[in-house]
């Protein structure tokens, strides 16, 4: 469920919403906002859907009906349909546009995501501000003090050998490992998981990635590593929406998650959470230039 926060000059703003009978959702302000604003910001916690974004349309009009604010910033930790940012097979859609469009029509002067799917959100969504993957990693202490103790870095595919080089750099890690697989695009089935690069023997290694759903490609992995000597197996995901569970995952070769807040709270004793207060807060994104 989507969690919103308003405030206006760092003023929170009180909210109501429901659901009409014909299922049409609706939102009410109830503080009255300062006359002349300087900053309104709206943090949108787990939107995933449709109705989700109609919520923050409706209190940022609502806002707007009152006051003027000069500035308006939507911090936006999870952006929905970030994973299909392109057209993957005949017939489909290129859903994130197409979302992005909706977005942007609500004019605000900063959108700030956390660990985007792709740079392709980039060039859709309109003033987009990234906090990258490197950047949310080191607002875990603990997992700051395992990287620089020794744990190794393992990318899941070429397709994030990027980020996890931003990661290592950021946490001077000079050990990598890189995985590949293959990916059936229509069915979504995985296969062919391998060790492409690194020596993971007698290691404890972390798997980073941006996004944990139903968690076939960390399964998948952590065994590859593990019949490769690994001595433990960690994960750490941006965007956990775990959708068969953490235990699905930590019953089939991860011993320990580390993700963020950005897709609501996941109270394990194996996972650890970044709370996406702490990264907006410490990355000084609320501010207007």
């Amino acid at each position: 469920m989507m969690k919103l926060q308003v405030t206006l000059d760092g003023q929170h703003l009180a909210l109501e919403n429901g659901r009409f009978p014909d299922g049409a959702v609706w939102m009410r302000l109830l503080s009255q906002p300062v006359l002349r604003p300087e900053i309104l910001n709206l943090r949108a916690t787990a939107m995933q859907n449709m109705d989700d974004l109609m919520l923050v349309a409706q209190v940022l009009d609502a806002v707007r009906q009152q006051c003027l604010p000069r500035y308006s910033v939507l911090e936006l930790p999870w952006l929905p349909y970030a994973r299909q940012d392109r057209n993957m097979q005949p017939g489909d859609s290129f859903a994130l546009k197409v979302f992005a469009r909706f977005l942007n029509q609500l004019d605000f002067d900063r959108v700030v995501v956390l660990d985007p799917h792709s740079d392709v959100a980039a060039g859709v969504v309109e003033r987009m501000v990234t906090i990258p993957q490197h950047r949310c990693v080191i607002h875990s202490p603990s997992l700051m003090e395992e990287l620089q103790q020794g744990m190794m870095l393992v990318a899941p595919d070429a397709g994030a050998l990027k980020k996890i080089y931003a990661v290592a750099q950021q946490t001077e890690v000079r050990d990598l490992a890189i995985l590949g697989k293959h990916r059936d695009l229509a069915s979504g089935a995985l296969s062919g998981f391998e060790l492409l690069k690194g020596d993971v023997s007698g290691r404890d290694v972390l798997i980073a990635d941006d996004l944990c759903d139903a968690g076939g490609t960390f399964i998948g992995s952590a065994a590859v590593l593990r019949e490769a000597g690994a001595r433990s197996v960690s994960l750490y995901v941006t965007h956990g929406l775990f959708s068969k569970g953490v235990e699905h995952l930590l019953t089939q070769g991860i011993d320990r998650i580390w993700t963020t807040t950005s897709l609501g709270l996941q109270e394990h004793h194996q996972v650890e959470q970044i709370a996406v207060e702490t990264i907006y807060q410490c990355e000084g994104v609320r501010d207007a230039n």
